[in-house]
């Protein structure tokens, strides 16, 4: 998962996301549910790796 976070951090300065949330486990990375937990962690200024963690959790939670 050598992936870049930028494509996270994109969707969640814009705001696009999903308009209702879908409740599978785990939760897709576009989920409105997500994007609230990941502002609640202060993602936009964590670190590559440091997003990554967040946002696991924020997907299983």
């Amino acid at each position: 998962m050598g992936k870049s976070m930028t494509k996270v951090r994109k969707r969640l300065k814009s705001g696009k996301v999903k308009k209702k949330c879908c409740k599978d486990n785990p939760r897709c990375s576009s989920c409105p549910t997500v994007a609230h937990r990941l502002r609640k962690a202060g993602a936009l200024e964590l670190d590559d790796a440091a997003l990554r963690t967040a946002l696991k959790h924020a997907r299983r939670w």
